[in-house]
Parts: structure tokens; C-alpha cells; sequence
């Protein structure tokens, strides 16, 4: 059964390929290969972000507040058929610490919610009431379709799943035609060689992967891929958003 709730800290780090392929081999001792990337293949993984038309959202997002949140529709395939499956899942980050909610539905009762606000329904009370809060997120901020981003991801993990590394690659953004099925854009990363490398952990990190992220003096940095984007593709590569200051 997928789970619907998720509370765990995740640091990020900027990657070389060589660096990559060095850590991968440390592996074999602790993790296993996600059942979507088993035997170290990659899998792509398909959003949809939601935003205001102003990209306030983001915006906020990447002014490094205390208290974030942010709402996506995700697929692990394209193109979709109306009966294929969806997550839409609410992430909230608090003082480090990441905490997401989202509801499994087919693809035709997410499009309906979407376009035309028809809210879907549960078998279980905790799936109804993670959709009502993503519906109070929607009708609070007006929120839409505002960016498609997917990207190549390799994941690994600890046979209880508490802690997952994944390394993602080739980051594509699109802000017009916001439809899965569509998977064209642009580039996120400028260096083809950089991967984003995730550590994903309910508690503090093991020590054997402490020891690696030393051996290779690797320090986890803010990085949002949809904050990237925005930067890159809606600010012209400014870190500096002059929409803040249009009052």
C-alpha cells in the first residue's frame, strides 16, 4: 500500500557524474535499488507545480522563509490515459524538517478537479481529509497549473524505507501548455555533468553515510528545481526577483 503521509528531513547536494558513480558504489552494503530504478536504471518522474499567476508561491518559497509550502500533481508516466494513476501531494517544509500529504486518483478525476473544481472522493477518512486540505490550499491562494518540470531520477533505499538517496538528472521546465503529456522545455541545469543528489531521512543521517559525504567533502545547499527554474527561465537567470519590490 503507497503511504500518504511522509515527515523526514532532506539535505541536497550539487553532484559531478564521477562523483556520482563513486558514491553509488559505497552502496551495496546498505541500500537496495527503489523498485522504480532497480538495477541502477532511471526512471523519469513527471509535475505539474501549482502557483498564483504572480509565481507568488515560488516566490515566497525562494526567499528562504521559516514556514513553506507547496503543491504539485506527479506521474511516473507519459503520456496518460484517463484511468492511469496520480499523486497530487501538499509538501510543507518547517525549520528543515519536510512534511507531505497526497492522495492517489486517476488521472481523468484530477484533470476534472483541476478544470473544473470537482472535488474527488475517498474510500478512507484520511484520504478525504488530505484532499480537503489540499483543496483549502487551492481556494485560499487561487491556485493553478503554473509549471511543468520533470527530470531522471536513480533512487536507493534501506530495505524499511527509512532512508532514500536518489540522484536526478536532466531537469526540464515548461510554463505554458501544462499537460504531462507534453513533456518538451528547457533545461534547468546549464552543466550537463551536475546531478542533484537527495538524502531523505526520518531521523539523523547513519554514520556510514556521513563517513561518504566527508570522504567526498560534500555539503548539503538550498536547492529548489522549481526555484531554479523560475530563476533561470522567468527572472533571466536573477537571483535578485524584481517583482517583490513592484509595490
Amino acid at each position: 500500500m503507497q503511504k500518504s503521509i511522509f515527515s523526514r528531513y532532506e539535505r541536497k547536494y550539487l553532484i559531478s557524474t564521477k562523483q556520482k558513480n563513486e558514491i553509488i558504489s559505497h552502496f551495496d552494503k546498505y541500500l537496495v535499488d527503489d523498485p522504480f530504478s532497480m538495477n541502477g536504471s532511471n526512471y523519469t518522474i513527471y509535475n505539474i507545480y501549482f502557483d498564483t499567476p504572480d509565481y507568488s508561491v515560488i516566490r515566497n518559497s525562494i526567499q528562504k522563509p521559516i514556514y513553506k509550502d507547496k503543491l504539485r500533481l506527479r506521474s511516473y508516466k507519459s503520456p496518460l490515459e484517463d484511468t492511469d494513476f496520480v499523486f497530487l501531494e501538499v509538501k510543507k517544509k518547517f525549520e528543515g524538517r519536510v512534511n507531505k500529504r497526497r492522495v492517489i486518483l486517476k488521472y481523468k478525476d484530477a484533470v476534472n478537479y483541476i478544470e473544473n473544481g470537482i472535488l474527488p472522493s475517498f474510500e478512507t477518512y484520511l484520504e478525504q481529509q488530505i484532499m480537503n486540505e489540499i483543496d483549502y490550499f487551492v481556494k485560499t491562494y487561487d491556485l493553478k497549473p503554473g509549471s511543468f518540470i520533470r527530470y531522471d531520477r536513480i533512487a536507493f533505499m534501506t530495505p524499511d524505507d527509512q532512508l532514500r538517496v536518489t540522484f536526478d538528472h536532466n531537469i526540464i521546465f515548461r510554463n505554458d501548455n501544462l499537460s504531462i503529456n507534453d513533456i518538451s522545455g528547457h533545461e534547468v541545469l546549464n552543466e550537463p555533468d551536475t546531478w542533484l543528489m537527495e538524502v531523505k531521512c526520518e531521523d539523523n543521517f547513519p554514520l556510514w553515510l556521513v563517513k561518504i559525504l566527508s570522504e567526498y567533502q560534500l555539503y548539503s545547499q538550498s536547492f529548489s528545481k522549481y526555484g531554479k527554474a523560475y530563476q533561470k527561465h522567468l527572472l533571466g537567470g536573477s537571483t535578485d526577483d524584481p517583482i517583490l519590490y513592484q509595490h
